[in-house]
């Protein structure tokens, strides 16, 4: 697969080819790593992060401000150099690492209120949405590399399960053979499975739930919940699968365009 196509996934066409960047491995990760203009890059979720909490201090814990400032500063630095090779791997899983840490102090220490739900209704989207990319990634491999899956199939999607750190819940609770359609199956309809996208639904409904003026999130969250109504079929094709993700990420894009609209432009609801 080339490197580009992630960039297509991650539905940064546009902006990567006006960077008149090239089309290589280092190109490519630059921009979605450290690219600091680019709303698809890491080091500009970090950036955005840091701002949103920075304006919100007053109703987060202090030390989650302090460790999102500290990783944001962290990763400006690094990710740039891990983009070109250094340490790559390190700083990826400890950036991971880093973000838990912070989830886990909101989560453990922030008062299960209105600023705590509207954090969650995004972190579910988002978690949705990142688990729909990360299935389109490997049925692109599929498409481009066909002959290599049917003999190491097993190989590609057991690195899509630990992509979204499911393996273990995966093999424990579903089944030990990691298999292509039970996979994909898995990562759309477990509801216990707090990546899988039917639990990031639930979990956004019951946020919202929470919040005033819900109707228009829940319709929107309702469409998401249409698409995954139909268990994945065995012999589903690769563009068939890419296909719905695109659909899936439509419909949280609605998603999120019903929480702007309602709660943060004026006039909202």
């Amino acid at each position: 697969v080339e490197w580009s196509e992630l960039v297509r996934i991650f539905g940064a066409s546009a902006t990567f080819d006006s960077s008149e960047r090239g089309d290589q491995e280092v190109d490519v990760l630059d921009f979605l790593l450290a690219e600091r203009d680019s709303a698809s890059s890491l080091v500009y979720s970090l950036q955005m992060a840091r701002e949103n909490i920075r304006n919100t201090r007053d109703l987060v814990p202090q030390e989650s401000w302090e460790n999102v400032n500290e990783l944001y500063r962290d990763a400006r630095e690094r990710l740039p150099l891990a983009a070109r090779g250094d340490n790559r791997f390190d700083v990826l899983a400890e950036v991971i690492a880093r973000c838990q840490q912070i989830n886990g102090s909101l989560t453990g220490t922030m008062s299960h209120l209105s600023p705590y739900h509207f954090l969650t209704l995004g972190q579910s989207i988002e978690r949705a949405d990142m688990t729909s990319r990360i299935i389109d990634v490997a049925t692109a491999y599929i498409r481009h590399n066909e002959r290599l899956v049917r003999r190491y199939g097993s190989s590609l999607w057991t690195n899509v399960l630990k992509s979204v750190s499911a393996f273990q819940m995966y093999r424990q609770y579903c089944q030990p053979q990691v298999q292509g359609s039970k996979v994909i199956d898995y990562l759309l309809h477990d509801e216990a499975f707090p990546r899988a996208i039917a639990s990031c639904v639930q979990t956004a409904r019951r946020s919202a739930g929470r919040l005033p003026r819900p109707e228009a999130t829940a319709a929107a969250l309702d469409e998401v919940e249409k698409l995954l109504e139909t268990p994945i079929a065995p012999d589903c094709t690769a563009d068939e699968v890419s296909e719905l993700m695109d659909t899936v990420q439509k419909r949280l894009g609605a998603v999120h365009s019903a929480v702007i609209e309602t709660w943060f432009l004026p006039g909202g609801g």
